[in-house]
């Protein structure tokens, strides 16, 4: 048994309890967030450490294989992109050696780059690569027909520039390749990740690769930490060479949902289900839809380890009391972030349990309960929900109902399916998206809470004689959560349906918005031209806008109407 997994059992023994407690709710958490597992991104090697802790978690409970003999159901994916074979750099360097570098280890290329074309030619150093008003790394170096070498990042104090600006600057200044070197700053990745965020346009038609640091002084004669030190390091030309060939690919493979089963004890009712679940996977190093663009680890505490906390805790506590009279699978699944991927591929593939299915539950991002406040989507799905929620009594929790069947996370498949569905969720956060949702930020007591909630959900479910019903006249809004070209950095109180306009619970640091005066109980009531009525109205109003594109957005704080422009950026992550 793997060290991980072993060390999983010991934890959990002598532990189990029919209550639901801090302690291991916390723990799950901190083996979920550890750095070994990268983030948690569907198809890296953190998938399959969190898809096995998994596993052993639904073996130690007693569930039984939710897939015959296996816990996982697997599903065609593409994430990104990934390096092929056909990629390769030799170097001629400052003292006339040759060397044939390593792929992964050495360098890596980038997304954009230009495919299977061969350049080889000379290297010309422009310190960080910029070319703008005041600051031209360019000045006196002739790099017409050759390889930039350049810094990643900018001097401190700077404000951020992307690898996409500084490639273009280069192609206009008539370079055919470049080598992005060293990590953008002390503790980031070596090597660039295979995302449009740190890529370059492709249509440059550039060949591109970034390359370790350990490389620079031998390329350059100089120290790379004395330089990269230097607010302005004078460009030059090198008595070194390049000749690199690059070429990416789509990143596809199989991604892991985890499913573990609970038979009913009902001998009538056994052959109904209901479904609990949340998604295990996030964002890696930032490397699909980080909200800063930061290629560091994001551990994903709140989103999803909460939910994925609550569903092994719920899963333990109806196994140990035995009280299900209906079949309950819990499920954990991968590929939500890149498009509720591993939720839509388990619905597809078992349309049998999906016509035996009474109610889904789904728990996504679940810890960070403020002001007593926990939002439960799309109780439009079923007449029987604003019943149900309405008998449910917990100190510390006011539900909020919102009959919109949003399309922001995997409970989605499901009300396609036209399954009833409820989804659990304590709001956006500074946090969401970025590096710093960690362990940390959790309110573990509101956690419990909230788990309180969902646990007498799915007993009031169970306890019905009937089936849930669907009903034909649920609210379907839009994709919550699809990829935008830009980022604004508002922060909606997404369970707050009363009022005009959409309410703000506050603006992203840094973010546009943030920069426009905007806070916490603004509520938006028009982008542009267009009225804004509901989440819906925002997220298509941000659908249209464009990088760098003011927009006129009136806003009603207390019983003032404003007029602010806000300028939009270019999504950190390259959407």
């Amino acid at each position: 048994m793997p060290l991980l997994t072993t060390l999983s059992a010991a934890l959990a023994l002598n532990t189990r309890t029919p209550e639901i407690t801090r302690i291991e709710l916390e723990r799950t958490l901190r083996f979920l967030c550890q750095p070994a597992w990268e983030g948690r991104l569907t198809l890296a090697p953190g998938e399959r450490k969190t898809a096995e802790f998994l596993i052993e978690e639904l073996k130690q409970i007693g569930l039984k294989p939710g897939n015959g003999s296996s816990y996982i159901h697997e599903f065609d994916i593409t994430v990104n992109q990934r390096p092929t074979a056909n990629n390769a750099l030799r170097l001629r360097l400052a003292d006339g050696r040759e060397v044939r570098l390593e792929l992964g280890k050495d360098f890596t290329p980038v997304v954009g780059t230009k495919p299977m074309s061969l350049v080889s030619a000379p290297i010309v150093f422009v310190g960080y690569g910029l070319n703008q008003e005041g600051w031209n790394d360019y000045d006196k170096v002739n790099v017409k027909d050759k390889f930039v070498l350049a810094f990643r990042g900018v001097p401190q104090g700077k404000p951020n520039v992307t690898n996409g600006a500084k490639a273009q600057w280069a192609k206009q200044a008539g370079a055919r390749g470049i080598l992005f070197i060293g990590p953008v700053a002390e503790g980031r990745q070596e090597l660039p990740v295979p995302t449009r965020g740190q890529g370059i346009p492709t249509g440059l038609e550039l060949v591109v690769a970034g390359l370790h640091r350990d490389w620079f002084d031998d390329l350059t004669g100089m120290s790379y930490v004395q330089a990269r030190a230097m607010a302005a390091p004078a460009s030059q030309e090198l008595k070194a060479e390049a000749r690199l060939v690059t070429e990416m690919e789509p990143n596809r493979g199989r991604g892991l949902n985890v499913i573990g089963i609970l038979p009913g004890n009902d001998p009538k009712l056994r052959e109904e289900v209901i479904v609990i679940g949340a998604h295990y996977d996030h964002l890696g190093f930032g490397e699909v839809g980080s909200r800063t663009g930061n290629e560091l680890i994001h551990p994903g505490a709140d989103d999803n380890a909460t939910g994925v906390a609550g569903v092994l805790a719920l899963a333990e506590h109806f196994k140990m009391t035995g009280s299900n009279r209906r079949t309950m699978v819990f499920q954990l699944y991968s590929g939500e972030e890149v498009g509720l991927v591993g939720a839509a591929a388990w619905v597809r593939d078992n349309a049998n349990w999906i016509q035996r299915t009474s109610a889904m539950i789904n728990m996504d991002m679940i810890g960070r309960l403020r002001d007593e406040n926990l939002t439960a989507f799309c109780t439009s799905s079923s007449t029987e929900w604003d019943a149900i929620l309405d008998g449910i009594k917990v100190q510390g929790v006011r539900i909020n109902k919102v009959p919109a069947v949003a399309s922001n996370s995997d409970h989605a498949p499901f009300a396609r399916a036209q399954v009833p569905v409820v989804f659990f969720h304590t709001g956006l956060t500074p946090e969401y998206h970025t590096e710093n949702d960690t362990i940390e930020t959790i309110n573990f007591d509101g956690m419990l809470r909230v788990l309180d909630v969902a646990r007498q959900t799915i007993e009031a479910v169970d306890r019905r004689d009937t089936r849930m019903s669907w009903n034909p006249q649920a609210s379907f809004g839009q994709r919550g959560g699809q990829a935008r070209r830009v980022r604004v950095g508002f922060m909606p109180d997404m369970g707050n349906t009363t009022g005009p306009g959409v309410l703000l619970q506050g603006t992203t640091p840094g973010s546009p918005a943030e920069k426009a005066g905007l806070k916490a109980g603004d509520r938006v009531l028009q982008i542009g031209t267009r009225e804004i009525k509901s989440m819906d109205d925002l997220q298509a109003a941000l659908a249209e806008a464009r990088p760098g594109q003011k927009l006129t957005v009136i806003v009603l704080r207390g019983q003032e109407r404003m007029t602010v422009e806000i300028t939009p950026e270019a999504s950190p992550a390259g959407n």
